[in-house]
Formats: C-alpha cells, sequence, structure tokens
C-alpha cells in the first residue's frame, strides 16, 4: 500500500525476498524455503520500523512520549484474570 513511501533499498530488498521465496517453493528443499522465508521476514521488519519512524516523525514524536505512550495505562488495572471451565454439551 505504501510503496511510493518505500525508499529504494528497503523496496528492492522486500521484492529480492518475495523473488526467492516464490523460487524456493518451487522446489522441495525445505531449508532454501525456509532462509527465503527468513529474509523475507527480515525484510518486512525493516519495513515495520522505517515505517514505525515516519509516522512517529510525522506525528512529532520524541523517544520519551513513544516510551510513556507504550507504557501500561491505568486502564489495565481494571483487568480481571479469571478461570472458567467449558462446558460440552454432548456429554450431559
Amino acid at each position: 500500500d505504501h510503496a511510493e513511501d518505500l525508499d529504494a533499498e528497503v523496496k528492492q530488498k522486500i521484492e529480492d525476498a518475495l523473488a526467492k521465496v516464490d523460487e524456493a517453493i518451487k522446489g522441495d528443499d525445505k531449508e532454501a524455503i525456509d532462509n527465503a522465508v527468513n529474509e523475507l521476514q527480515q525484510a518486512g521488519t525493516e519495513l515495520y520500523q522505517k515505517a514505525a519512524e515516519k509516522a512517529q516523525a510525522e506525528a512529532g514524536v520524541d523517544g520519551d512520549a513513544a516510551e510513556q505512550a507504550d507504557a501500561p495505562s491505568d486502564a489495565a488495572e481494571d483487568v480481571v484474570d479469571a478461570e472458567y471451565t467449558e462446558v460440552d454439551d454432548d456429554k450431559k
């Protein structure tokens, strides 16, 4: 969706990784498939990081404010941990 926002290096890494996955799944080599998928995951992670950095920069959020935004809020104190038992109607 945001291809126009990507820098050329990240875009190329993703395209290359996708091509490797497409090629690897045509064969039976599990290790080659795993390696290609791992490379794609790394490229996706890099894309996510760059997108997050851009979003923070556009929002004018500095590092301290971002850490505070990630901190648990008071609303988390309203959470109740409970146990339950599933009832199987067929075992009546």
